[in-house]
């Protein structure tokens, strides 16, 4: 009930929230963990609120989805995506039959890629669009090198979102960050391998 499309456009919004929720908890000096966009997210809220937070975890983290030749892969043409959002107002659940193994990777289990399917499909779609719009149209390269906490950044060897490229870059462009590349398929590490970075 208290979603606002203009809030919630741009990644902003959500690292608004991530600020209130530390405030509100009176939260110091914690890790803040983030997969895929939400690493960002959370990098916005770090950079906004630097007292709340003592180091960062980026799982598969994207800073900008959109290819931007000749230097950046981010792994999407701006066409693809532009349908893939497209297929959201024609076709919801076909979208979210699409996207779902495109990100689990095709070695997950039928049972995961459904969880996350349906996980897609339980979301109103107006709310989803508008948070796929923000996450697969935004440019947070520029804010990488703002980054005032350590930064753990944890890779899947195979990831169709995000690339080892991608990882790599962040890891160059964030002030005492490193790298951990997993063996694993898929964009989503914290559930096809959990016991690989729980720890």
């Amino acid at each position: 009930s208290a979603f606002d499309t203009e809030r919630y456009s741009s990644l902003e919004g959500y690292a608004a929230d991530v600020v209130d929720i530390c405030q509100s908890l009176e939260l110091k000096n914690v890790p803040l963990v983030g997969h895929s966009v939400s690493s960002l997210i959370g990098l916005i809220a770090s950079i906004r609120a630097p007292e709340h937070f003592a180091k960062q975890v980026m799982v598969c983290p994207s800073p900008c989805f959109l290819n931007v030749p000749p230097d950046y892969h981010g792994g999407f043409d701006q066409g693809d995506l532009d349908e893939l959002i497209n297929l959201m107002d024609k076709n919801y659940i076909g979208w979210a039959d699409y996207l779902a193994p495109l990100v689990m990777g095709t070695a997950s289990s039928p049972e995961m890629t459904k969880e996350l399917s349906d996980s897609f499909c339980s979301t109103d779609p107006r709310i989803a669009k508008t948070f796929a719009q923000a996450t697969f149209f935004s440019d947070m390269r520029h804010i990488l090198p703002n980054a005032v906490h350590p930064t753990l950044i944890l890779q899947s060897s195979s990831d169709a979102l995000a690339a080892v490229s991608v990882g790599e870059f962040v890891r160059d462009a964030i002030p005492h960050s490193k790298l951990q590349i997993i063996a694993a398929e898929g964009h989503c590490l914290h559930m096809t391998p959990p016991d690989q970075v729980d720890h």
